[in-house]
């Protein structure tokens, strides 16, 4: 009796600890984003006022309001939309073509691209940077929207994920299919692309969210303010040293970030299910 009133209170008191170190870390990943956001509706001086201001005494809309009258956010949001809707339905298109064909379609020097692949996975985009800069001068592309979606519509994480989801079908699958006559084609519109939904979802929202977030590509191709997307004209204005308006940073800043959280609250299962689908092989 003892024995078992001792392993309940030692389980209850590791699951009060285990409880304890999600909520601290919870607490500490939150607190920056309370902080930005409450900060967007701070007047200047109550940000960098000592002791900190913890809640709000005063609230005020002014910041979002002069953010969109005295910069183009509009346009910087549009141009954001606008690059990461492309390269989002073309990194789709793409890896999943590219992943079914390395998972079903039989060719010679097949793992030996796959192996490309995931040595591409694992290269930071700095390395290739001034290569890739240079070939979209040579195309004339510079302050373009090409130049933003291109280089970024080949995605080896995509290919990757695709190939290890379109890996979850069973080869009977095909077989059937092509016994009544499918070729790969047909099978991979009519079978492929539906049972590979959840991927597909959650391919789109990571691409999506890197792409609303990418800075240094779209910082080097940019030409002039209206060619900014939303993380380079925000980034411009911390830069800017004649800008001093703290509460104008924070609210450019939250209108980057906000769109992010929604997505994500909003398509988690999706997300989630498609990442861990992907990440078991049949």
């Amino acid at each position: 009796m003892m024995n078992q009133v001792y392993r309940v209170f030692k389980k209850s008191k590791f699951d009060f600890t285990a409880n304890l170190l999600i909520i601290i870390f919870c607490a500490a990943s939150l607190f920056p984003l309370y902080w930005l956001f409450t900060g967007s509706f701070k007047y200047s001086q109550d940000i960098i006022r000592i002791p900190p201001d913890w809640i709000p005494s005063r609230v005020t809309l002014d910041n979002y309001i002069n953010i969109f009258a005295k910069h183009p956010a509009l346009r910087w949001i549009g141009n954001s939309l606008f690059v990461s809707g492309i390269t989002t339905l073309g990194v789709i298109l793409v890896s999943a073509a590219t992943g079914y064909a390395v998972s079903k379609i039989r060719f010679r020097g097949k793992k030996l691209i796959f192996t490309l692949v995931i040595a591409c996975l694992v290269m930071p985009k700095e390395i290739y940077l001034l290569p890739l800069y240079q070939q979209m001068v040579s195309y004339r592309w510079i302050g373009s929207m090409l130049g933003f979606i291109i280089p970024d519509i080949a995605s080896p994480f995509g290919v990757y994920l695709m190939t290890n989801y379109y890996d979850t079908i069973p080869d009977e699958i095909y077989e059937s299919a092509s016994i009544d006559g499918s070729g790969h084609f047909r099978f991979f519109t009519d079978f492929a692309l539906p049972l590979s939904k959840p991927g597909i979802a959650a391919l789109g929202i990571l691409t999506f969210i890197r792409t609303w977030n990418s800075y240094l590509w779209q910082f080097v191709m940019k030409t002039n303010e209206n060619t900014y997307t939303l993380p380079v004209g925000i980034a411009s204005l911390f830069d800017n040293p004649d800008i001093v308006d703290y509460g104008l940073k924070f609210a450019g800043a939250s209108i980057t970030a906000i769109p992010l959280l929604l997505i994500f609250m909003l398509f988690q299962k999706f997300f989630v299910s498609g990442i861990t689908s992907g990440s078991v092989k049949g």
